[in-house]
């Protein structure tokens, strides 16, 4: 049965394309697809993209489908903040920048939003391993993490706007890299932005 041999061709993905089922079936009828998703055998995050059911319970599945089916774009804002322990609050709807167009889009019952970014602000990301599917995560360092928020986030413009985010105080202390921090700042060349991150330093580390 062509399902079953789908299924476990597609398995050490979790997620695919369009280009990646044509790379392995280049005569797949596209009614299979249809057919497949609606019997469960797959499940259809947006246009040209599936992915298998058992990979949405990974626990990096929204990450890795925000990093793929709106490049390109890494994890940024809040996300990231709250990956780095920085914000008190857990976070609902995955953020990530991206040089595509903005974009804010509910696939598989969660919530993304894709912030557009100038291609020479795309910059400041990692790799992150996840163990899942051999896929690596992008997403921002620290301190670009913090750039992007400041950036977009402008109505964080006074210390008592910064100060009730209520960032993390020993994380910042121990883990953030000033002078990278100045670095990125420098390179989006943006006075008020610039403004907001000082205040954010006063506030929280005394810099």
């Amino acid at each position: 049965m062509i399902v079953i041999d789908f299924i476990e061709r597609m398995k050490p993905l979790g997620i695919f394309s369009i280009s990646d089922i044509a790379t392995i079936y280049p005569d797949l009828d596209k009614r299979r697809l249809f057919e497949w998703k609606n019997k469960g055998y797959i499940v259809k995050i947006r246009s040209g993209w599936y992915c298998l059911p058992e990979f949405l319970n990974e626990p990096y599945s929204t990450w890795i489908i925000a990093n793929l089916v709106h490049a390109p774009s890494y994890i940024s804002l809040e996300t990231a903040l709250d990956h780095y322990d920085v914000i008190p609050e857990g976070v609902y709807m995955t953020t990530s920048v991206t040089t595509n167009r903005p974009l804010r889009i509910n696939m598989t019952d969660h919530f993304y939003s894709f912030l557009s970014l100038k291609t020479a602000m795309f910059k400041g990301y990692q790799l992150l391993e996840t163990g899942a599917y051999s896929r690596r995560i992008r997403i921002a360092d620290l301190e670009k993490a913090i750039v992007d928020f400041f950036y977009f986030r402008t109505g964080y413009n006074t210390i008592k706007a910064i100060s009730a985010l209520r960032f993390n105080e020993p994380v910042l202390r121990d883990q953030l890299n000033v002078d990278r921090l100045f670095q990125y700042l420098r390179e989006a060349g943006n006075s008020e932005l610039e403004k907001r991150v000082k205040k954010m330093l006063k506030i929280y580390t005394d810099a």
